[in-house]
């Protein structure tokens, strides 16, 4: 099996298929009251920034655990322009 990034970008909507030789799954991206200003095409893109964001916010040992556990790690920055 080979390594799988898949992305699928609908009106309102992006999923994101991810697969490697041990693992797989599918993440969900809709509009929300959080995304609201994002493109169709850049839903996954606004929300996972705004998602690890929070989750960094937690400031707690479990959630900076489980980002380590998994050899995550988040950090936000200047933006350079005018993506969005």
């Amino acid at each position: 099996m080979t390594k799988k990034f898949n992305l699928t970008i609908t009106e309102n909507m992006n999923t994101l298929d991810l697969e490697t030789n041990h693992l797989s799954g599918k993440l969900y991206f809709v509009k929300t009251d959080q995304n609201w200003v994002a493109e169709d095409e850049s839903i996954y893109i606004h929300s996972l920034i705004g998602f690890f964001s929070d989750f960094n916010k937690l400031n707690d040992s479990e959630s900076k655990n489980l980002m380590q556990k998994w050899g995550m790690y988040f950090r936000t920055k200047e933006l350079e322009s005018n993506l969005d």
